[in-house]
């Protein structure tokens, strides 16, 4: 009997980054429930803890709002595509089935284009291709691996790529797998894409995080809300864009960001100014150096969504001194996840559910929500005089 979950990609051998393709839908979450299951059972804090069931993604492909591929030359030319799994090596892939359709045109026609232009520096060595809520509506950004702005022919591409309605560049010369690094500077057209969610418009610039499956973000947020109910203050930490502190602000009298990226920061601004958001506070640095502002703020509920690396300690134990009685911590990494929970169950918090989430079918990322409470903090009694 064919299952017809099944998702086949041409480029499956070759290129290995969706390493479930061809594996059907239901054991693809059941996996992904597994590999969760053993990466917090490592911690004898967290043996007794079951993920739930994996929540599904609506799509099983066309699902992922950003393109980042690798541009390199051999004696047929110039390459463009991802990096083989474990090497340098690029594999074209013309025919990505993970990738939204608007999105994987865009590139084909980017992949034209540097085939038939001769005035394509040897210094361009990925381009970054992101759409928001429409997918007609894209941003291009080309990194060179070089110090100084290099020529580059941005009308003949424009012309070739008629859904890229903003172009920039990014100047890195580093060898290392960061695709973008230092300041990203606009070219031509849109600097930005814009996202529709929660009844805000977000603006979300090219060296900005944003999630790559927007059709999880309204699940993901349905979960938190019911987790927190009301509430005073809120801290969204590693906040990006704004993303979820904004979905949540109606349940909470303030709202405290903190993220360290300049461009994401700039994004969160924009957003507070376009809505006159009001009862609105932002650590504009690194989360570990804004920690006085956190504790001066005094959340009772925090939302952590930091990067693969997961969050610092001093940063949980930062959280353990505010009147936090209620956590939701959404991973990227079960590894790092658990790493992290295991301290905070050490600080007095207590997972109630660790949700994993399908945000990338075909692969074998896994995304989770956990929930974390603890008990309200005995308020410190001031001492009489006599």
């Amino acid at each position: 009997m064919q299952d017809d979950t099944l998702v086949r990609c041409p480029h499956s051998k070759d290129c290995g980054a969706c390493a479930l393709l061809g594996v059907g839908y239901e054991d693809q979450l059941q996996r992904k429930r597994h590999l969760l299951a053993d990466a917090l059972g490592k911690h004898t804090s967290l043996r007794r803890v079951r993920p739930l069931a994996c929540v599904p993604s609506p799509g099983l492909e066309g699902y992922r709002n950003r393109a980042k591929m690798a541009i390199g030359l051999s004696r047929r030319g110039r390459r463009m595509g991802y990096f083989r799994t474990g090497t340098r090596e690029i594999v074209d892939a013309p025919d990505c089935r993970v990738l939204v359709p608007d999105l994987l045109e865009t590139t084909r026609r980017i992949r034209r284009f540097l085939e038939t232009s001769r005035q394509i520096p040897s210094t361009l060595r990925h381009i970054d291709v992101r759409c928001g809520t429409d997918p007609t509506r894209q941003h291009l950004t080309l990194v060179f691996r070089a110090t100084e702005r290099q020529s580059f022919p941005v009308d003949g591409l424009r012309r070739h790529c008629p859904a890229v309605t903003g172009i920039s560049v990014n100047l890195n010369p580093g060898t290392d797998a960061q695709v973008i690094r230092g300041s990203v500077r606009p070219l031509w057209g849109d600097r930005e894409i814009w996202v529709d969610h929660a009844g805000y418009r977000l603006r979300v610039s090219p060296a900005a995080f944003f999630q790559v499956n927007l059709a999880l973000l309204p699940t993901i947020h349905t979960l938190m809300e019911q987790f927190f109910g009301r509430g005073d203050v809120l801290a969204d930490l590693y906040a990006g864009v704004g993303t979820h502190g904004f979905a949540l602000r109606r349940q909470f009298r303030r709202v405290l960001f903190s993220e360290g990226n300049r461009s994401a920061v700039a994004d969160l601004k924009s957003t507070i100014r376009a809505r006159r958001v009001g009862d609105i506070r932002i650590a504009p640095v690194a989360v570990e150096r804004g920690l006085d502002q956190l504790r001066e703020e005094a959340p009772d509920a925090v939302v952590l969504n930091p990067s693969r690396a997961g969050a610092r300690e001093i940063v949980l134990d930062a959280i353990a001194q505010c009147p936090v009685t209620k956590l939701a911590y959404l991973s990227c990494d079960p590894a790092t996840l658990g790493r992290d929970l295991d301290v905070l169950c050490r600080l007095g918090f207590t997972v109630r559910s660790v949700q994993p989430i399908d945000m990338m079918p075909q692969t074998r990322q896994v995304e989770a929500l956990a929930l974390l409470t603890r008990p309200r903090l005995p308020t410190p009694r001031t001492e009489r005089t006599r």
